[in-house]
């Protein structure tokens, strides 16, 4: 696909000035005050921003139109692409160094048995421990990280990531939206495991690893297996779930096609799924 860079750095350039800005902050404003009646008049609009010069506020708003703003019969309300960008300041996407103070997490390393550490900066959550096995990396926006707790950021991160596999697992990427090719790939000897689930956008190159496992997380079968152990996926920590740091659980057992077997056990139950070497699904059968 080709991109109309021109078109790209116009909308860029919509938003380089606090006026253009302020005027988004202040329609979604409207919206959460009436969500059923979002829309603005232009003096609305305009004494909200506080913009006494109506040609300098119609000049700025006009850098908005159709792209981030338009005008309705209610009056003026945000596109689409406007709510993405509302939602993306709200989130501080775009805000500067953030960092908490590491804290230790209350589990330990799942392949060395160590303490376990969160770690925050940059926008990004880690849970490593001591040995540099790292159990969760993932990007959490800064507006998220400012008022909750490292053990409640942990938490979030942890539902997000499980969306985030909703996504991957469908073949859509959770930066751009783009296609992702996804694939069982095996990694070198001495490594922590032997197979890595591995997804990579065409559009925009965001790759996610995880340990092979992880392809499982969201399918339905694995989901039941584990609500029958009495475990809750979405209330557990992704290291914490049956299977999903067990090293040698995924056994491939076709090269052509390729075709990978991974057996999850608990108590007196176990759970056998065959994986194709995307990472579907192909066969689930409980023992």
């Amino acid at each position: 696909m080709v991109e109309d860079t021109d078109s790209i750095s116009d909308a860029f350039a919509a938003l380089g000035d606090e006026t253009r800005v302020a005027i988004l902050e202040a329609l979604v404003d409207a919206r959460r005050e009436a969500p059923e009646n979002p829309g603005l008049s232009f003096s609305e609009l305009r004494e909200r921003v506080g913009v006494a010069d109506s040609g300098r506020f119609n000049y700025h708003l006009g850098k908005l139109r159709e792209r981030f703003v338009e005008e309705t019969v209610d009056g003026y309300e945000l596109t689409n692409a406007g709510c993405d960008i509302v939602g993306a300041i709200l989130a501080g996407t775009y805000d500067t160094h953030v960092e908490l103070e590491p804290e230790p997490v209350a589990d330990t390393c799942p392949m060395c048995g160590t303490a376990l550490v969160a770690e925050y900066a940059d926008g990004g959550l880690s849970v490593d421990c001591e040995n540099d096995h790292t159990v969760l990396s993932t990007p959490v926006p800064p507006a998220s990280a400012t008022n909750r707790s490292m053990s409640e950021l942990v938490d979030f991160a942890t539902r997000t990531v499980y969306s985030m596999f909703d996504l991957l697992a469908g073949g859509i990427c959770t930066e751009c939206y783009g296609r992702v090719d996804r694939e069982i790939r095996a990694v070198p000897d001495g490594e922590l495991v032997d197979y890595v689930y591995r997804t990579a956008c065409e559009r925009c190159g965001f790759v996610t690893t995880s340990a092979a496992a992880a392809a499982v997380l969201r399918e339905p079968a694995f989901v039941s297996f584990c609500h029958d152990q009495g475990v809750d996926v979405d209330a557990h920590l992704p290291w914490t779930l049956p299977g999903m740091t067990d090293g040698g659980g995924v056994e491939r057992v076709s090269a052509d096609p390729p075709r990978y077997e991974l057996r999850v056990e608990r108590d007196d139950d176990a759970l056998s799924m065959t994986l194709d070497g995307e990472g579907e699904v192909l066969d689930a059968t409980r023992a």
